[in-house]
């Protein structure tokens, strides 16, 4: 996942790319993280309607509380 998300050495990047070139089952594992990673990175993340009704419910019960 570090490598994913560029979170390594470039040193540690090398040695990854190389184990990548010589084996094709961590080659195939690496590209079903990539697709699930993409997949994550471009859902479309909102709360429901009723999430956001129970937020504002939740602030008008404290705004009436501080009065």
């Amino acid at each position: 996942m570090r490598y994913l998300y560029q979170e390594i050495t470039e040193e540690e990047s090398q040695e990854i790319d190389r184990a990548l070139l010589c084996d094709n089952e961590l080659k195939s594992l690496f590209n079903e993280l990539r697709s699930m990673m993409d997949e994550i990175d471009t859902a479309d993340l909102q709360p429901s309607p009723a999430t956001v009704q129970n937020i504002l419910s939740y602030s008008r019960s404290l705004q009436e509380k501080q009065r």
